[in-house]
């Protein structure tokens, strides 16, 4: 996976949440987004990351738009 969108699962390489799964609510400009994971880091309160920090390791079909469904939906990713 390469393209970092909205919606997508990503890995956190660098940072204080490095090895941390998220999914990415905005997109910010075109070097930097949005991060949720709908425990940590909600909605109401995203984080903003760079992408060269991030590899994508999935998709969402379907962005939740409540913090519990965000973090369900990434149990599968955080194995």
């Amino acid at each position: 996976m390469g393209l970092i969108e909205k919606g997508t699962v990503v890995l956190v390489t660098a940072g204080k949440e490095k090895g941390s799964i998220f999914v990415v609510v905005e997109d910010f400009n075109s070097r930097q987004v949005w991060i949720a994971d709908g425990r940590r880091r909600k909605l109401a309160n995203p984080r903003k990351k760079s992408v060269k920090h991030l590899v994508a390791v999935g998709k969402l079909a379907a962005l939740p738009e409540r913090d519990r469904l965000i973090w369900k939906s990434l149990s599968p990713y955080r194995g």
